[in-house]
């Protein structure tokens, strides 16, 4: 709810001219404002809905020239979509089929191959815990990195010329480019583009299995299958990393 009231929140009026431009600005942003205000904090609908009236008021106000207005509706627009993610999240994790107990014996025993090797999570109902046994992220293959990522229900996009996969959940995106279609060995880079709230520090880390502590702009990764590059283009509008080969 925290998010929601504080998109809600957001909305104030600069000086807006008497142009025809600034006169749609005038009323999308009205109309997005009675939108937000009313918006169901559990309901993704009414949240997609909310998005979807800010997109439509970023759009007039960007026409218009104003600035002020367009920066209150932005900064809406990624709370409310920081709040979607959550409840997206919390849907998947629901639909996640309950191993059976020897299931989870056997993944107590010998470790969770589906996650990457080094990292650990507590199994919700066993109150076990699992260490992870399979490939860092950046080290999968095409078809493998659609798996993992659709298995945890991110919005896949895939294209052959040139051969990359996406992977995007909310206001996260994953690109994965690769040498070739299909190509079995690991991306020649990886873009990542983090949601508002969440550092770029955390995603690399999850991708590469080094901590966020280690990791500098500009300074390659030292993993143990060797070295990759770090490029890191942070600004008011955009942060993106770029990990690997992305020349």
């Amino acid at each position: 709810m925290r998010g929601i009231a504080l998109a809600a929140a957001v909305f104030a009026w600069g000086a807006v001219a008497c142009d025809a431009e600034s006169r749609a600005c005038r009323s999308q942003f009205g109309s997005a404002q009675d939108i937000v205000t009313k918006v169901k904090s559990d309901s993704p609908d009414s949240l997609r809905g909310a998005l979807s009236a800010l997109d439509a008021a970023i759009v007039a106000c960007d026409k218009a020239k104003l600035g002020h207005e367009k920066g209150e509706l932005t900064k809406a627009k990624n709370q409310l979509a920081a709040h979607l993610e959550v409840l997206e999240r919390r849907a998947a994790r629901k639909k996640k089929a309950k191993p059976t107990p020897e299931q989870i014996a056997e993944l107590v025993k010998n470790g969770d191959p589906t996650c990457p090797k080094g990292q650990a999570y507590l199994h919700g109902t066993a109150k076990k815990e699992i260490r992870c046994t399979g490939p860092q992220l950046y080290e999968l293959g095409f078809e493998d990195v659609k798996e993992y990522f659709s298995e945890r229900r991110y919005k896949i996009t895939t294209s052959d010329s040139p051969p990359m996969v996406k992977a995007e959940f909310g206001a996260e995106l994953y690109q994965f480019d690769f040498q070739k279609p299909n190509d079995a060995q690991g991306a020649r880079c990886v873009s990542i583009f983090p949601a508002p709230g969440i550092s770029w520090e955390e995603l690399v880390s999850k991708l590469t299995g080094v901590g966020p502590e280690k990791l500098k702009a500009g300074q390659p990764i030292k993993t143990a299958s060797g070295p990759l590059g770090l490029k890191v283009e942070n600004t008011e509008n955009k942060v993106v990393a770029r990990v690997g080969n992305c020349d």
